[in-house]
């Protein structure tokens, strides 16, 4: 691997850490459901590339070193390694694509994706195998290309679908900032397609110069993340200490609150709960929800009411405050 190559790889390495980190450490302290959401694509996305260029250094640096049994294996465990972190990437692009757009009964179809998932990942793994014993390694070069630009087509039209189902949301303000993102991902993802797509029918591209193309796109994959973030999703509320039980427990919420605040029926349901001083694991397991479905009701909670905590949620629950 020439020496420019392997600076751009460390580069875009640092890169992604740096970002995963910022992202992590900021939905830690600021809890947001589309930046929580976004952490794992980013995660997976730089593991597929990674994987992509161990790849590109054992064909040319370590297999010829192996014996012919060896170095076959090593390499379809490789190829079948990135097709699991791709297959993972467009799995859990979809679930940010699904939680960004959907305000409600998010569990169901997220748990189907992670079904699929496995079941696709399974898949590959029994496929590359048959593949291997039979000793056909340029299908399995080919399978694994097929599949990876399956993802990108899949994650580029999500992007655009994202791009034009955010028109459809009543938050105006969320609306505007996940067109935003659509654009910018729909954007880069599409040039990414375009270009793997290109080279490989023209075969113009000199094999190292494509590796460092990959690698600046892959770059500005994580900073367009993080810039959008860092710009466009500041509204996250830090997350609310535990409001301590009050002694006489709210049993409802009033209807002139529900319409004024358009507040759901579970979202009603989780209000009470927070009340009665139940905290977040506790009224996932009164509701049979995820600990995140809890999450993300709090957050849109807070949202609608403009409450900064769960004190002052139940002060105005009771009369006893004013939504700020």
């Amino acid at each position: 691997m020439p020496h420019g190559t392997f600076l751009t790889f460390l580069i875009a390495l640092a890169t992604g850490f740096l970002s995963l980190a910022w992202v992590s450490r900021r939905s830690h302290h600021h809890f947001s459901p589309v930046t929580e959401s976004l952490i794992a694509p980013l995660l997976h996305y730089n593991l597929w590339v990674l994987v992509w260029l161990v790849i590109n250094y054992a064909e040319t640096n370590v297999l010829g070193g192996l014996d012919s049994g060896s170095g076959r294996a090593l390499l379809a465990l490789l190829r079948w390694t990135s097709m699991a972190a791709a297959l993972l990437w467009g799995s859990t692009y979809l679930s940010f694509t699904l939680r960004a757009t959907h305000q409600a009964n998010q569990d169901a179809p997220l748990r189907r994706t992670r079904q699929g998932t496995l079941l696709l990942v399974l898949c590959t793994a029994l496929v590359t195998t048959a593949l291997w014993a039979l000793g056909l390694d340029t299908q399995i070069r080919t399978f694994s290309r097929s599949i990876s630009s399956l993802v990108f087509l899949s994650v580029a039209s999500l992007s655009l679908w994202l791009l034009f189902r955010a028109h459809r949301m009543e938050d105006e303000a969320a609306s505007r900032k996940l067109r935003i993102l659509g654009a910018i991902y729909s954007a880069l993802f599409l040039v990414i397609t375009v270009f793997v797509g290109w080279r490989r029918v023209s075969g113009l591209v000199p094999r190292y110069t494509a590796l460092n193309i990959h690698l600046y796109l892959e770059m500005l994959y994580n900073l367009a993340t993080v810039l959008w973030i860092h710009f466009f999703d500041q509204s996250p509320l830090p997350q609310a200490p535990e409001a301590p039980a009050p002694q006489s427990v709210t049993t409802e919420v009033e209807p002139a609150s529900v319409d004024a605040f358009r507040i759901s029926k579970r979202e009603q349901e989780v209000i009470l709960l927070i009340c009665q001083g139940l905290t977040n694991q506790e009224i996932a397991d009164t509701l049979f929800i995820s600990l995140k479905t809890v999450k993300d009701h709090n957050y849109r909670i807070f949202q609608k009411t403009g409450v900064r905590n769960r004190v002052e949620l139940v002060q105005l629950v009771r009369g006893t405050g004013q939504p700020v």
